[in-house]
């Protein structure tokens, strides 16, 4: 993905841009300097490390219930 601003770290993240200071202060992401003197950060460094946020989609009912029955379990108890 190339170089980010920490802004743009921030971003792919879901934090704000102090968070992304303070990754960089404790060197949990590293420091690059771009060509006016800026903090750039790595995306691929936030991918690899599992920062970037992640976004989840609901998941219908019917494909819950379909999931359940491969797994074999789920299936409502007979009455009698």
């Amino acid at each position: 993905m190339g170089l980010l601003t920490r802004q743009q770290a921030a971003d792919l993240m879901d934090v704000p841009v102090s968070w992304v200071d303070a990754f960089l202060q404790f060197g949990s992401l590293e420091r690059y300097e771009g060509p006016n003197g800026e903090t750039l950060v790595d995306a691929d460094e936030i991918l690899l490390k599992r920062f970037a946020a992640t976004r989840h989609e609901e998941v219908s009912l019917a494909h819950v219930r379909s999931m359940l029955k491969k797994l074999g379990v789920g299936h409502p108890a007979s009455s009698g």
